[in-house]
């Protein structure tokens, strides 16, 4: 049973993060044409949340490098924490 744990540390599993949300009609996304802009109720900047299977488990913030874009973790939810959000 020792290694049972190591099975599961080449899991791969989904990883989400939300830049922000918002509400349009379907009227409104029909019309949407390429290069158009989505209003986001976060501003540049704020911390996005970032989900594991669905379920929040931390904060971050985005970082470009070159072309590549990504998630600094800035703050993890410890179990507690986490119920908060479940």
């Amino acid at each position: 049973m020792p290694n049972t744990i190591n099975m599961l540390l080449d899991v791969n599993i989904p990883i989400a993060v939300q830049l922000g949300q918002t509400k349009m009609s379907v009227r409104e996304l029909l019309k949407m044409k390429k290069g158009q802009v989505v209003r986001l109720n976060s501003m540049a900047g704020e911390p996005v949340d970032v989900y594991i299977c669905k379920k929040m488990l931390a904060k971050g913030e985005i970082t470009v490098v070159g072309d590549t874009m990504s998630v600094r973790i800035s703050q993890l939810y410890n179990a507690k924490e986490k119920f908060k959000h479940l």
